[in-house]
């Protein structure tokens, strides 16, 4: 009978990877009942892949396992360069280091980096390149997965030292759309208006008021 033990070594890390882009927990609950093999996040291929999700939602814990995130983001895991750079961004005062990591989980299809770094890049004034990256987010993968983004980075906020920048409050007033953009009784937000509106809720966000 096949099993864990005895099957070969590519073969099981093959599959502990799987089970580890899936759940976070139920790799966990692996390596615990199988200590005696090389199944820990040090392992490239787990380290590439392995979920980081409940970093992801709150990355503020991710200063506790820094041997795991160091290893994660060593092995270009998008949730771990998500977390690094939400954490060195908002925390850490570290703009340019912590788009460079947002950068890395957009450019690699996370779809939480996506959004973060679309608003973050309208919130310092390159409204047409942060604009164009969620209009395709939108286009994508439709605006309620837009909403679910704007909810989780909501979240993921809790914990983290935040801060007002001066270029948050320019980039706003340029955003600011005609007033008629469209129906007043119509409580919502069109195209015109909806950047705008996501800006608005990053910046309600900074100042601590959501």
């Amino acid at each position: 009978m096949l099993t864990l033990q005895t099957m070969p070594e590519d073969m099981r890390l093959f599959i502990v990877s799987k089970v580890g882009t899936t759940s976070p927990i139920d790799y966990f609950n692996t390596i615990i009942t199988s200590k005696s093999l090389n199944f820990s996040f040090d392992n490239y291929f787990v380290a590439k892949d392995l979920k980081l999700s409940p970093l992801v939602k709150k990355p503020a814990l991710a200063t506790r396992y820094k041997t795991l995130m160091d290893s994660c983001l060593k092995a270009n895991n998008v949730d771990a360069h998500f977390v690094k750079g939400m954490l060195e961004y908002l925390h850490s005062q570290n703009q340019f280091l912590g788009l460079h990591h947002i950068r890395i989980a957009s450019k690699g299809g996370h779809l939480k980096g996506r959004y973060v770094y679309g608003v973050l890049l309208m919130a310092i004034g390159q409204t047409e390149k942060g604009v164009k990256i969620i209009n395709k987010l939108s286009d994508e993968q439709g605006f309620s997965v837009v909403e679910d983004c704007m909810a989780n980075f909501q979240r993921s906020l809790e914990r983290l030292d935040l801060h007002m920048k001066d270029i948050y409050v320019s980039s706003l007033l340029k955003m600011w759309p005609d007033l008629n953009c469209h129906p007043p009784e119509d409580n919502t937000v069109c195209s015109n208006c909806l950047h705008f509106f996501l800006l608005t809720k990053f910046f309600v966000m900074m100042l601590g008021l959501n």
